[in-house]
Formats: C-alpha cells, structure tokens, sequence
C-alpha cells in the first residue's frame, strides 16, 4: 500500500512552476520534524494502482505532476514507478524532496529520478556536503525557506556559496506562519534576491487559499 495524504488539482504556489496548472500527489511522512512545517496530514494506504489511475483520469487539459509531501523517497520504490509511468505517458513531472536521501540511491534510482524535475528544499540542520552535490548532480532546484524557525539570508548565502550552488537554481521564499506571509519579511527576501541574483519564490496558494488543504 502507498501511503498518501491527498491528490488534487491546484495552481502551483511555490518555486519554478509557481502559477502553472499542476496535479498533485502528496505523499505522507517524513523523516524529517521541522517545527514550523504546515504539511502535515494523516496518511489514507491506497492502492498504488489506484494512485496511478486517479492521477492519469483527473485531467484531460493539466499534463504536469507534482509528486510532493512529506517526503515521498521515504517510499522510494513507489514514488520512482511513478515517475516513470507518469513521465512515459506525457506527464511533466516534479518531485520535491528535503534532498537527505538522495545521497543513498542507487545508480539506477538516480537514473530513473533524472527523468524528471527536481526541487531540493534543504532543512536547516539537516545538510551535508554529500546530499548538496547528490543534488546538483541532478541539476536540481533549490528551495529555501527563511524565516525566524528556518533559514536566515545570510545563511542560505553561506551554503550557496560553500558548495558553488549556481545562483540560477536557488529561490528563497517567505516562512508561512499560521497561514499567513508577513509583508515586511517578503519584502525582504525580494530585496535580498535583487541585490544578490537569486529568484523570489512567493506562496500564491497561501496567499489565496491560507491553509485550506487541497489547494
């Protein structure tokens, strides 16, 4: 059984794709207890079948997937063999991951997860030289978020700097707090990713939706 929090259509918020149509599976677990998470959600075990076939008939105009959580490598066997039904029948395809376990798959895990995009959201006390540049040989994206419980600016320079992450493929977006984006800390991030060459990511689905699941 595959263990999932919730399937929905929505406008991605965050990121890369922020504002494009996406469907979206998310997994549930993880392996990490970030205090400041706002995606936790009781898992439901569905058929991994049924996970595939809902996904495939849930859109006859949307042709892009986001495999998202918690931390969907946790089942990393499940997660990949969708990434390749999904990718073989169309589907453009992302997988969002904290990155600590992707140090730990194999050659041919890697293979398969190259097939689509990938976004690295590092955790602050959770990175090391070897899930950095596990990452990067993926040319994945990398996702910060600075707030008062996550990362600072400075902070995210240091690591980007320290392991010549380009600057292209790193977004910074605001901490969620109860459902809200604070102005003054957004503003700040823009400034700091202006003057520094780094992207702005906001949280549209927040902005419209605050914590309303399934958006």
């Amino acid at each position: 059984m595959t263990k999932i929090a919730e399937i929905f259509l929505s406008i991605a918020g965050e990121g890369s794709w922020m504002g494009r149509p996406a469907i979206f599976v998310r997994f549930s677990g993880c392996n990490l207890s970030c205090e400041w998470c706002d995606e936790r959600h009781p898992a439901i075990d569905m058929e991994f079948g049924d996970v595939v076939s809902k996904v495939l008939n849930m859109s006859k105009t949307i042709n892009r997937v986001v495999i998202t959580g918690g931390e969907p490598l946790l089942q990393k066997s499940d997660c990949l063999s969708m990434v390749k039904i999904f990718v073989s029948s169309g589907y453009r395809t992302m997988i969002e991951t904290n990155g600590t376990l992707i140090n730990r798959l194999s050659p041919e895990e890697l293979r398969i997860l190259k097939l689509c995009e990938v976004t690295v959201s590092p955790k602050k006390g959770h990175v090391s030289g070897n899930s950095i540049r596990a990452a990067m040989n993926l040319s994945s994206n990398f996702k910060f978020v600075v707030g008062c419980k996550s990362w600072s600016l400075e902070e995210v320079k240091e690591i980007v700097e320290k392991y010549g992450i380009p600057k292209e493929v790193v977004w910074l977006m605001p901490l969620t707090v109860e459902g809200k984006i604070e102005d003054k800390l957004a503003k700040e991030i823009w400034n700091f990713c202006v003057e520094n060459g780094y992207n702005y990511s906001d949280r549209l689905h927040v902005r419209v939706w605050r914590n309303e699941k399934g958006k």
